[in-house]
This record gives structure tokens, sequence and C-alpha cells, in this order.
């Protein structure tokens, strides 16, 4: 029969959690696992946004500059 988990992730005693979610799952260590791929998906994401925003400011940071990153061959 599944229930409801509230998992919370802290660093530290006393800090508000980086992460509060509620799941629905049979077992403890399943409520845990959906919390995990949930955070590694988020990890996943987050590195993706990094990248593409260092990319932007480098972009950036050459156009005004006065360097061209890629130029169009005719």
């Amino acid at each position: 029969m599944s229930a409801q988990w509230r998992i919370e992730i802290r660093l530290g005693d006393g800090h508000a959690p980086l992460r509060s979610v509620l799941v629905e799952a049979d077992t403890e260590v399943e409520a845990l696992r959906q919390v995990l791929e949930e955070a590694e998906r988020d990890h996943v994401a987050a590195e993706e946004l990094l990248l593409d925003g260092q990319e932007e400011v480098f972009s950036r940071t050459e156009v005004l500059d006065g360097h061209v990153e890629h130029q169009a061959q005719a």
C-alpha cells in the first residue's frame, strides 16, 4: 500500500532544507530513490545551465572586445 513520505535534505542542524519533497511510495527506500532521481536530474540540468551561461558570458565578452567567435563562410 502506497504512503506519502516527506523527504528533506539539509546541510547541518538548524538550517532550512535545501530540498523538501512529498512523494508517494510503498517503502522508504522507494521514496528515497524517487527523490535521488529528481536531485540527479536537477544536478544535470544545473550543469547544463552553468555551461550555457559560461558560453554566453564568454561570447558576449569576445564581441565587446571586437572578436568574432564564428564567422560565416560565403
